[in-house]
């Protein structure tokens, strides 16, 4: 693990922020009102960082916080909608799902111009679209 640059504290300080709270939020309020919470009202500035590394922020922090039975996926997406939109991008917000195995498996992305981010895989071709939140 590398030592931030002092430009990218803030993003780190604001990604751990809302990984900590997104899933307690998530539990108790629909999903829609959860964005709303989440969604900063105007971009604070433009950017310097690209979707990619505003991406790798939003893994890290859903990757290694307490999620409180909330999918990784699902912390991720709204992290990283919180950071794209706040560095004037206009991301999207993807919930699909799908049967599997006789399972129901759901799975949230954030797209940017119809490219989806943090995916090695295009998600659309293995999810039925079922929400989306610009």
């Amino acid at each position: 693990m590398r030592a931030l640059k002092a430009r990218e504290i803030p993003v780190a300080l604001r990604s751990g922020l809302l990984a900590a709270v997104v899933p307690l939020l998530v539990r108790s309020l629909p999903l829609p009102r959860v964005l709303s919470i989440v969604r900063p009202k105007h971009a604070l500035c433009e950017s310097s960082f690209k979707p990619d590394e505003l991406a790798r922020f939003a893994r890290a922090v859903a990757r290694y916080a307490p999620r409180f039975g909330v999918g990784e996926c699902l912390v991720r997406s709204v992290v990283l909608y919180n950071l794209l939109r706040a560095s004037a991008y206009e991301p999207v917000l993807v919930v699909g799902g799908r049967l599997c195995d006789g399972e129901f498996d759901c799975h949230c992305w954030i797209e940017i111009d119809g490219k989806s981010l943090c995916e090695s895989n295009d998600p659309r071709q293995s999810f039925k679209l079922f929400y989306t939140f610009i």
